[in-house]
C-alpha cells in the first residue's frame, strides 16, 4: 500500500499524470517496501520463518496484478484497486 502511495502521490488524479511511471516502477516501489518492512520486522522478530526473497517476490506479484488490473479500469484504476484494502 506505501509503494501505492508513493507511485500516485496519494493523489487519484496523480496517476493519470504519472506518464514517466510504468509497471516496472510501481513493481520496484513495491518490492522496496516489502524488502523495508521485512528488515523492521526481523529485527523484532517477526518474520514468522519466511525469507526475505519471498516476501519481495510475492509483493512484487501483487503489484503486478494490481497494475494490470487497473490498465482495464483507466488511469484511476490503481487507487480504485486501493480503496478496497484501505
Amino acid at each position: 500500500m506505501q509503494a501505492l502511495k508513493n507511485f500516485t502521490g496519494g493523489n487519484p488524479q496523480a496517476a493519470q499524470s504519472q506518464s514517466g511511471s510504468s509497471q516496472n516502477d510501481f513493481m520496484g516501489m513495491a518490492m522496496g517496501e516489502a524488502a523495508k518492512l521485512f528488515d523492521q520486522q526481523s529485527a523484532q522478530g517477526n518474520t514468522g520463518g519466511a525469507s526475505k526473497n519471498d516476501v519481495v517476490q510475492q509483493a512484487g506479484a501483487m503489484a503486478l496484478k494490481m497494475y494490470m488490473k487497473s490498465q482495464g479500469g483507466g488511469a484511476g484504476g490503481l487507487m480504485s484497486i486501493a480503496s478496497k484494502f484501505m
